[in-house]
């Protein structure tokens, strides 16, 4: 049941893409909540991880029982949220839009719409008649395809190199055509940015977020600069190495010690 209201709930719903300075932004949410807490309920990794769960596998299978999965799960989500009568919901999670694609065979965005369209009903499900918008992040597509590319390689047991990754995912960076898809299945807006023109901002890519959030300039200047998160290392030869230790016969425990040595995280 809908809470009564001075006004809609406003809901932004930040669900892609990886690669496009998605971790910064919600690194910057995550540090400064208490100041945002008053006038907006964040929904990032930590609370929506059934959920992000399900949007994985579908995205994956494709199948009716894991949409709903999503369906329920987002639902659940939605019915433990108290907004009170002015407070409203910032949803940020690469995740929403599934794996990222280079994964488990996985060539592209696809399942993208059909994810955005469970959303959409479950908003309107648990608010009524809500504010709703879409928000997609965006990086050109060899710069986004490079970049994702190393994540593999840095996260999982990539093998190929990256003129390899580009010929058999030519479609992974194909990000427009996917926003352009779910504009036309959704009833909500869609907007997007670009990271390229957003990552400079004050906030950097959590700009636009404050922004489709309308924040206001008093609140906005009691928040903490953001920091950089997720930089390549690629000087020194670091891509070869992890390659060469994904293509070696390291047990899984083994190989993540070694990746860890080689990034400094050990």
């Amino acid at each position: 049941m809908a809470e009564k209201r001075d006004r809609p709930v406003r809901v932004v719903v930040h669900m892609g893409f990886h690669k496009t300075g998605t971790t910064s932004a919600q690194q910057f949410l995550r540090a400064n909540g208490k100041h945002l807490w008053p006038v907006m309920a964040l929904g990032l990794r930590q609370q929506l991880e059934p959920v992000l769960f399900a949007s994985r596998a579908f995205s994956t299978w494709r199948d009716p029982f894991s949409l709903e999965k999503l369906r329920r799960r987002f639902g659940a989500y939605l019915g433990g949220l108290d907004l009170g009568r002015k407070r409203d919901l910032l949803l940020s999670s690469e995740e929403l839009a599934g794996h990222m694609p280079g994964r488990d065979e996985l060539s592209d965005y696809s399942a993208v719409p059909e994810i955005a369209d469970v959303l959409e009903q479950g908003l309107k499900a648990r608010f009524g008649d809500p504010e709703v918008v879409f928000f997609f992040t965006l990086r050109r597509g060899e710069s986004w395809l490079e970049s994702a590319h190393w994540e593999h390689v840095k996260s999982s047991r990539m093998v190929l190199d990256y003129p390899e990754f580009a010929a058999k995912y030519p479609d992974a960076g194909a990000l427009e055509p996917v926003v352009e898809a779910t504009r036309a299945r959704l009833e909500s807006k869609v907007e997007t940015a670009w990271l390229e023109e957003i990552g400079g901002l004050h906030f950097g890519p959590a700009t636009p977020l404050l922004d489709l959030m309308r924040l206001d300039p008093a609140r906005r200047a009691r928040l903490a600069l953001p920091r950089h998160m997720n930089r390549r290392q690629h000087e020194g030869g670091v891509m070869e190495t992890l390659l060469g230790l994904n293509r070696s016969d390291l047990g899984e425990e083994a190989l993540k010690e070694a990746k860890d040595r080689v990034l400094g995280r050990s």
